[in-house]
């Protein structure tokens, strides 16, 4: 990103502890930078729409955090629930304000029926010349991901 850039949006699936966003927001100093992080709910059962394991988002530099979840730019929930993504899609980045959303990386769990889920909402609210990254396509959890969705897409 150059300083003549035009601003744009930038979506992270999977702040983790956010080493990746903020590599990104370095590379990217135009991009209004987004994060979806699930580590980042209540804890809980998941049942209930919490998260069992710890809040990893917040484990590496709590300030970062603090500042992305008091600017709305990191977004706690479930990237693979459509009523999540909507809201923040609607709420947060769909704004008549906002910068053109024109990347999303997708780095949260690696799971083929998540990875699906993000092309199908993502992909189609991208601006044209814009560019999607599935990050992390495994064997095992994601073999259906590469050997069936994706073949279809190209």
């Amino acid at each position: 990103s150059t300083a003549d850039a035009v601003p744009f949006q930038f979506m992270e699936i999977g702040y983790y502890e956010g080493s990746g966003f903020e590599a990104y927001t370095k590379f990217l100093p135009k991009a209004e930078a987004h994060s979806i992080e699930i580590s980042c709910l209540p804890e809980g059962p998941q049942s209930e729409g919490k998260w069992p394991y710890g809040n990893f988002a917040i484990k590496r530099d709590s300030d970062m955090y603090d500042k992305l979840r008091a600017n709305s730019r990191l977004h706690c929930g479930d990237a693979n629930k459509v009523s999540f993504l909507n809201e923040v899609w609607s709420e947060q980045m769909n704004r008549i304000d906002a910068p053109p959303l024109k990347v999303v990386i997708d780095d949260a769990s690696h799971r083929s029926e998540h990875m699906v889920a993000s092309v199908f909402f993502w992909f189609p609210r991208i601006e044209p010349r814009g560019v999607m990254i599935v990050e992390d396509i495994q064997p095992s959890i994601a073999d259906r991901f590469r050997t069936q969705f994706l073949p279809q897409m190209m």
